[in-house]
């Protein structure tokens, strides 16, 4: 995290001082287009994550290759359709009219097919990423991704160097090209310490005929509700402040969401290791409690944090934005709320990560999602920037934290026992 803040601050003051505002607008635009499109395996990558989990030999287990294979075919025909999508909108304008003003730039649309092109291409290789942390190794993920921020700066600096401005218009490939960089690498030690996995089922992902696969989809639709609700959610917060707002606002939220979002990611990373975790113990029949003690480790540790932050709010924010936003007091509250309510939820949902339970949370986290947005619409314009964050707050508590919590001490017996066929 810390490693990735200063290569962030640095590629951008590179931009800035480098290319000028209106490239480093086009850079913003099409760098955010990942976490658009974070759903790329359909949400069938679940079922890798159980099945290696709760598999005794994952190099030669049957079901887990044919598992492998049946999500290989998936994020490859996803890469091959967005693709094509891709290259219909470079061919019809349609990146220069998406874009808007930054799509004016000489080169912009071609930098943005180039660089969808390098995400497509970096699809398939990406589901190492589900491996490892079936293997519950997700610190090893966690640590190769982060060299993604340095890779980029590097990338950006060698962009910026190019004579007459030739590179100015495809810096955000430098993001994409990271990103790919480290995805091999992580394919590539995964390959090893799971061969021949990999290599089996990358083989048999061809001949659907003799290698049929089996269904994941089961799980996978159930996984695409909750994988859409994040950007439903939080994406849009943003925009909804600036629709409602002023420029000052939205200051204000995007220097305290600098902060708060880093340590969201901090908790979705540690709760989602749990997931795994969970599986493998009720697999052995091992589990012999419920989440709910790192449940109020996990939000008692960032209500922590949100206090510090409260405490010392006007030295920490004078110091990142060398004293040209204000952030209120309301908004550090609303934000720490929020990501309070995130923290309590990822071991409540991890423990649920069964067929049942994956399929229960659809219904929850949809509603947490469109509850967020119109709360969000509701309050900006009353609150300002701790409206949105609060109305998610109220979201998760009420559509998630109060129905997993009742669901589990429903289901507990169920829950604790040994499973023969996770998800």
């Amino acid at each position: 995290m810390a490693v990735s803040l200063v290569c962030g601050v640095l590629t951008t003051r590179l931009i800035m001082g480098e290319a000028g505002v209106e490239h480093y607008a086009l850079y913003a635009l099409l760098t955010v287009l990942p976490s658009l499109l974070a759903f790329t395996d359909l949400g069938a990558g679940a079922v890798i994550v159980n099945g290696v989990a709760t598999s005794d030999d994952p190099r030669n287990d049957e079901t887990l290759i044919a598992q492998l294979t049946s999500v290989g075919r998936i994020v490859v025909g996803f890469a091959i359709v967005l693709m094509l999508v891709n290259t219909v909108m470079l061919v019809s304008g349609g990146w220069t009219l998406a874009l808007g003003d930054a799509g004016r730039l000489p080169h912009a649309g071609v930098a943005a097919w180039a660089c969808l092109t390098v995400f497509c291409l970096g699809i398939p290789v990406g589901i190492w990423v589900r491996i490892m942390l079936g293997l519950r190794r997700n610190h090893v993920v966690i640590l190769l991704q982060g060299l993604i921020s340095p890779l980029t700066l590097l990338g950006v600096f060698v962009f910026t160097r190019l004579p007459a401005g030739a590179g100015h218009d495809f810096l955000a490939i430098a993001s994409y090209a990271a990103s790919f960089i480290v995805s091999a690498i992580g394919l590539a030690l995964t390959w090893r310490s799971t061969a021949p996995l990999i290599p089996r089922a990358a083989a048999a992902v061809l001949h659907p005929r003799r290698h049929p696969g089996v269904r994941v989809m089961d799980v996978g639709w159930p996984m695409l509700a909750q994988l859409l609700s994040y950007p439903i959610a939080v994406s849009t917060q943003r925009y909804v402040l600036a629709q409602s707002g002023d420029a000052a606002q939205v200051a204000e939220y995007g220097v305290a969401a600098q902060v708060f979002l880093a340590l969201n990611g901090l908790m979705m990373a540690a709760g989602v290791a749990l997931w795994p975790s969970y599986s493998r113990r009720r697999h052995l029949g091992e589990l012999r409690r419920g989440p709910a003690p790192m449940a109020w480790l996990f939000a008692g540790s960032v209500a922590a944090a949100t206090a510090l932050i409260w405490a010392f709010e006007d030295p920490i924010f004078a110091f990142i934005t060398d004293g040209e936003v204000d952030v209120a007091a309301p908004t550090v509250l609303s934000f720490g709320l929020m990501v309070t309510c995130v923290a309590a939820v990822y071991p409540l949902g991890m423990f649920i990560m069964d067929r049942p339970g994956i399929r229960f949370q659809v219904v929850p986290t949809l509603a947490m999602a469109f509850g967020s947005l119109a709360l969000s619409v509701w309050l900006a314009p009353v609150l300002g920037a701790p409206g949105p964050p609060l109305g998610n707050a109220i979201a998760l508590l009420v559509c998630q934290v109060v129905p997993f919590s009742i669901y589990i001490a429903r289901h507990r017996s169920r829950l604790m026992a040994p499973q023969p066929q996770d998800a």
